[in-house]
């Protein structure tokens, strides 16, 4: 960390916060060191530097491109039946919209229609669903489309909010595992995921295992921000203390080695943890009480031992 005075300083302790130019800085004021993220990506390659935090930032809405839909399909529909779900995305301007699953059974068994459509009322024409046939063998398990064939894709065009048009791909496999069954059990959605985002404000930003600052924005989303470096200095004995739990290099401190936390015999960043003291509270209050009842144990014998040489120079007077 940077002192006041611009001297590189070390410290131990963990309590940060940010200064008015949104530096991460100590309880002290000193400027935290580390690298700072650009598009929520950190280049440890570059040399360390003042770590800015993004105080009061609005993060840009993303487009939806990609969904996945985890479901079960119930072997037992009789041709005529149907199950439907759906799904929230969001465009290039981060408004919402629900798009719409339906998925009906062929006369061929273990065969399904599906159809992939965009509200009608978000466009300035209607639009044109996306459409096709979901096989499966007989476990249950989604053959085609392949994991190999190209996946389902909804286009949306002429948004009536005047987004981009959007490209969405409905992704049918996890890496080369089919997402949705045909199993005798009701149709039912376990999961859906897209990787889109409405338009959000900072909340709050905390330190993460690792080392890590990451911003949490009002939509949920967590973005890394940061990270904060960790020096490894091979004889910390020889470090001279600047108060406030803070050292600089003496003459025979060895020359740092700073690098990320946990890596090359650097220790460990525990985010959202306060160091405890290394008493156990238990463990002394039974010895305290061990100890008081061993005090009042050789009290007593004192007294009675008083007792008896008081009883003894009575007889010899006597």
């Amino acid at each position: 960390m940077n002192s006041a005075t611009g001297q590189q300083e070390y410290t131990r302790g963990g309590s940060f916060q940010t200064n008015a130019s949104g530096d991460l800085t100590t309880s002290t004021g000193e400027i935290v060191q580390g690298w700072s993220a650009t598009n929520g990506v950190v280049n440890t390659n570059n040399p360390i530097g003042n770590i800015t935090i993004p105080s009061g930032s609005l993060q840009a809405p993303i487009a939806t491109q990609n969904v996945s839909l985890g479901l079960n399909l119930d072997s037992a529909t009789a041709a005529g039946g149907s199950f439907s779900t759906s799904m929230t995305v969001y465009d290039s301007l981060g408004n919402s919209h629900v798009i719409t699953f339906n998925f009906t059974p062929t006369a061929t068994p273990n065969q399904w229609n599906y159809t992939m459509s965009f509200p009608n009322s978000d466009l300035t024409a209607p639009g044109t669903p996306t459409t096709g046939t979901l096989t499966f063998n007989s476990n249950g398990q989604l053959i085609s489309p392949a994991s190999t064939d190209p996946q389902p894709v909804l286009q949306a065009t002429g948004l009536s909010d005047g987004a981009a048009d959007m490209n969405i791909t409905w992704n049918l496999y996890s890496n080369g595992t089919p997402s949705i069954t045909q199993y005798a059990q009701p149709s039912a959605t376990s999961a859906m995921t897209q990787d889109g985002a409405a338009a959000a404000n900072l909340t709050s930003v905390g330190i993460a295992n690792g080392g890590q600052i990451v911003a949490q924005y009002s939509n949920g989303q967590q973005v890394v921000v940061g990270q904060m470096a960790m020096a490894n200095i091979s004889n910390p004995d020889s470090l001279i203390s600047a108060g406030d739990n803070n050292y600089v290099l003496g003459a025979d401190t060895a020359t740092p080695a700073i690098g990320l936390p946990s890596t090359g015999g650097r220790g460990s960043v525990l985010g959202g943890s306060v160091e405890a003291s290394t008493v156990d509270i238990a463990t002394e209050f039974t010895n305290l009480i061990v100890y008081q009842r061993s005090y009042e144990a050789n009290a007593s014998m004192v007294t009675t031992i008083d007792q008896l040489s008081q009883d003894t120079i009575n007889l010899k007077q006597s």
